[in-house]
């Protein structure tokens, strides 16, 4: 009988826990869920205007400003200057392979105007934080040697990126084909630092002869064993020129030899030697005569264009070490407007029915 009531006893005890633990965790929610409805009344609209913290993280630093000295604090977000050239009467153009070029490693394309006042321009390249000179049909320089219009704006920015290092901000140039021959003419303005439609080199692809000077380049310091094997090995160079630098030109000239390393030469189709990779000694500036840009962007039939995987991993290569070269640059537009403004897509792109190269078409 005692034995009976006891487990009554317990069994009305063990009731009675479990309902005023139950009513307890009915408590605890009910005075939760209040918390969650006023978390949630408060959540911000979500606005289509960039915030100042947005705008802060875009513009980074004013190059008047210090950048900072380690490789640790790089700029994630580079804008890179690509110059326009003449195209017809009414039109300038960029190549759309070269915006791709930069977008691939993680920057923006803005167009620098070569018909723009220098004023414009030395505006712009204020705010960049590097240029690319593409490769084209523009005259160089003009028949008694000097400097054409187009490559007197590219002087102009040339020299103006030498100002920014030397005052130790970090500023790369990337020229390519004919802005290979444009720096290299504007660095020596005389008559026969060009040879003009002297090379067998349009439309072939090629290897690279590397000089000893590769010992002092920071770009071969860089680049992977089996990329400088397969660059001196491998046709995986695109050429499409008729004119060139001959080496003991580049020699004869102390503003050439002096300021830049000779790093590697190619052939042409009449075993004609030319400069095909420059490296400024004291300057972040880089020249190549070949079309990296090619290999992964343009797929025209009639153009033999090395599409092989060394071929498309040296291309990416260039593209990402140029743009790294970028991230050390923190030069800034005065807001996220201005430079959402100033970007490439705003201009209108032109897809040739007949199978050429898609470019973007400013109206002069």
């Amino acid at each position: 009988m005692k034995t009976g009531l006891t487990l009554n006893l317990l069994s009305i005890t063990l009731v009675m826990l479990l309902v005023a633990k139950y009513q307890s965790c009915l408590i605890g929610h009910a005075s939760f869920e209040p918390n969650l409805v006023k978390e949630e009344e408060n959540i911000p609209e979500v606005s289509d205007e960039p915030s100042v913290e947005c705008v802060e993280c875009f513009d980074d630093l004013k190059p008047s400003e210090s950048s900072p000295s380690s490789d640790d604090h790089l700029n994630e977000r580079p804008v890179i200057g690509i110059f326009t050239q003449p195209y017809n009467d009414t039109h300038d153009y960029i190549m759309a392979s070269y915006v791709k070029f930069v977008q691939l490693a993680g920057a923006r394309a803005v167009p620098i105007e070569w018909r723009d006042s220098d004023e414009n321009i030395t505006e712009l390249v204020s705010k960049l934080n590097g240029v690319l000179y593409p490769g084209g049909s523009t005259s160089v320089r003009n028949k008694d040697g000097s400097l054409s219009d187009h490559s007197k704006k590219v002087e102009l920015v040339t020299n103006l990126v030498k100002e920014y290092n030397e005052e130790g901000i970090h500023y790369p140039i990337l020229a390519i084909c004919m802005g290979f021959q444009q720096i290299t003419q504007s660095e020596a303005p005389y008559k026969d630092t060009l040879t003009l439609r002297e090379f067998d080199s349009a439309n072939n692809a090629n290897n690279v002869s590397l000089t000893e000077d590769v010992s002092e380049s920071k770009l071969f310091e860089e680049m992977p064993d089996h990329l400088v094997e397969a660059l001196e090995e491998e046709n995986i160079t695109y050429n499409h020129h008729y004119d060139g630098v001959v080496p003991d030109i580049f020699e004869k000239y102390s503003n050439l030899r002096e300021e830049y390393h000779m790093l590697g030469v190619s052939y042409d189709e009449k075993d004609q030697e030319y400069v095909a990779v420059i490296e400024a000694k004291n300057f972040p500036i880089y020249g190549f005569q070949f079309h990296p840009e090619k290999n992964i962007y343009t797929w025209r039939t009639d153009m033999e264009i090395p599409h092989s995987r060394v071929a498309i991993e040296f291309s990416q290569f260039l593209s990402n070490f140029f743009i790294d070269e970028a991230r050390k640059n923190f030069n800034r537009f005065d807001s996220h407007e201005e430079a959402f403004e100033s970007r490439i897509e705003h201009i209108p792109i032109d897809f040739p029915k007949d199978g050429g190269q898609d470019i973007y078409v400013f109206e002069i």
